[in-house]
């Protein structure tokens, strides 16, 4: 593979399994306890119910004018989703195009020529020759009232609201009504701020009683514990007593509910919405790697929200992965190089590093990392190869997993590690081998192999080098730490249960002598005197090429592609 860009004395990284790759290989067979490549998991991503209008080759298409314009939209495919290919956005409550329709809120109405009544967008079928208007006076003039009838009761509280900024409902009144109220009569109450379960704050006084959340529970995690009490204006949604909210997605019910009603514990009042910057990334919580957005601000992490993917996680994600932005606490961060305990020059610890492990004869141990991108694991094998190094792969203690996306397997590429380490052993032969002083040197690619007590003590006698992006027990306990960029701030890739190739992209720019651990690897190679193994972007650039990725070349090639993007402008909430 030719790359024009890469160093001449560079070595390419070696090819990395194509997706599917084979189900349960072995890395290498005639290695003892080889880790295996672990199986290409079968399962999908939970099937949104309505289909997009976008045509499909080889599937029925249907001719609409819609406002006038023809669109050609996919047979079987909703008025309101075909409205979409026409540049409509036909205002909604209780609609969600990855839940069935409940068509209650009735604020998608639309005029269809040849009926009698107006229709509710989102139920309605897109049919041959059918002639939509979504602007017409009479279109309008329900909108405006469908409007005032929803604001009611709802508590003008905005300014305390912790859904200003991204609310569906201020949106809709601004484009659509933006009248004053004519209710001169008390507002009906109901309760505020009851806790209704782990994650989850309900203000029920908020909700117009859209039932996203009560469709959410029923058909995605199929728990059921929302639902609509008592009748009429009263009409309120609650858990039933006994029955909280505890599900392992129900923090999907904040992103989907149209107004401030449902609100996450993590993240109320922490910030308002229009202060953060989104950056489209990849959940690092597991082996499903779902498309998500990192909500953030000045190089702090607030949230991480779900991306729309069709072939990997679809509208949703749990409730696991939300809370993996808290490993990017900024207090817990690797700033400055570390060799003996005391802080120096990033140059110097590398310097001291290649010192040590540069001796020829000497029994060297390298430890790659199913938690680190595919970039940070091939420049370690290239290291490995370099100086005869004996190889481990350690990764995450397996956790819980279920049908619809949580993986067992918490780490987020033990297949893209397992293919790049080649013949590698388990890590409890590691543990092993350290505690019996086995090696004079050992190289970390992250902190995420669990040091006991004794094999600590084993690290602090040794040349042990840890590439930590923030403190823990083992870059404590090693001789020399490097400062190493989170997730959140590379640019890489990681390898999923599917097989497919996920991209990861930058938040923010490292701070301090933070590098991306491919880089310090290459630095520290090339300290050691031996040829350059090339840079973490060439990685990248040669591994979008190999998979043709269009979306990790961007990367690589446009700086434009990695800034962040005002929450207020990018239009994916509210």
């Amino acid at each position: 593979m030719a790359n024009s860009d890469t160093p001449s004395s560079a070595t390419l990284p070696p090819r990395l399994p194509d997706p599917p790759p084979p189900a349960s290989r072995t890395v290498a067979p005639s290695a003892t306890g080889s880790v295996r490549i672990p199986e290409v998991s079968a399962a999908k991503p939970p099937m949104a119910p309505n289909l997009p209008a976008e045509p499909v080759e080889g599937q029925p298409t249907v001719r609409v004018v819609i406002d006038g314009t023809e669109v050609v939209v996919r047979k079987g495919t909703n008025v309101l989703e075909a409205a979409k290919l026409a540049g409509k956005d036909i205002c909604h409550f209780c609609y969600h195009p990855g839940l069935s329709i409940a068509a209650s809120c009735r604020q998608c109405l639309v005029e269809i020529e040849k009926n009698p009544k107006l229709q509710p967008s989102c139920q309605q079928t897109v049919a041959e020759g059918m002639v939509v208007h979504t602007e017409s006076p009479t279109v309008l003039e329900a909108r405006r009232a469908l409007l005032e009838f929803t604001l009611k009761n709802h508590p003008i509280d905005c300014p305390i609201c912790d859904k200003a900024g991204e609310c569906t409902l201020q949106r809709h009144y601004m484009d659509h009504d933006h009248q004053l109220t004519r209710v001169d009569v008390p507002k009906i109450r109901k309760p505020k701020h009851k806790d209704i379960g782990r994650e989850i704050v309900l203000d029920a006084e908020r909700c117009i009683l859209c039932s996203r959340c009560v469709r959410f529970c029923e058909e995605i995690p199929k728990t059921g514990e929302l639902g609509m009490q008592f009748r009429g204006e009263n009409e309120s949604l609650d858990v039933a007593e006994g029955h909280p909210l505890d599900n392992a997605y129900s923090m999907n019910v904040v992103d989907i509910c149209p107004v401030g009603a449902l609100t996450a514990k993590d993240f109320r009042f922490a910030i308002r919405a229009w202060e953060l910057r989104s950056t489209h990334t990849t959940c690092t919580g597991c082996a499903t790697g779902c498309a998500v957005e990192l909500h953030h601000r000045h190089e702090q992490a607030y949230r991480i929200v779900p991306r729309f993917d069709a072939t990997t996680n679809g509208h949703w994600m749990c409730d696991e992965g939300r809370h993996t932005y808290k490993e990017l606490e900024p207090s817990r961060r690797v700033r400055r190089a570390r060799v003996d305990g005391e802080e120096v020059l990033l140059g110097h610890a590398v310097a001291m590093a290649a010192r040590r492990l540069r001796g020829r004869g000497r029994k060297v141990a390298v430890v790659f990392s199913a938690a680190a991108s595919n970039e940070a694991n091939l420049a370690l094998a290239d290291l490995a190869s370099l100086i005869g190094a004996e190889r481990y792969i350690v990764g995450r203690p397996a956790g819980k997993g279920d049908d619809v996306l949580r993986d067992a397997d918490k780490n987020p590429n033990a297949r893209g590690a397992a293919a790049a380490a080649g013949a590698a052993k388990h890590e409890g032969e590691l543990a092993l081998e350290l505690a019996g002083r086995a090696y004079e040197a050992v190289v970390f690619l992250d902190g995420t192999f669990e040091a006991s007590d004794v094999v600590g003590s084993a690290l602090c006698a040794i040349t042990s080098v840890c590439l930590a992006d923030r403190a823990g027990p083992l870059s404590d306990a090693c001789t020399i730490v490097l400062p190493a960029s989170s997730w959140a701030e590379t640019t890489g890739s990681l390898i999923n249960r599917h097989g497919r190739l996920r991209v990861l992209r930058p938040a923010w720019r490292a701070e301090g002598d933070r590098r991306e651990r491919a880089d310090l690897i290459r630095e520290l190679v090339l300290a050691m005197g031996e040829r350059d193994i090339g840079s973490a972007r060439e990685r990248s650039r040669a591994i979008a090429e190999q998979h043709g990725s269009s979306e990790l070349a961007a990367l690589v090639s446009d700086a434009k592609a990695t800034r962040p993007t005002l929450l207020r402008f990018s239009h994916s909430r509210g």
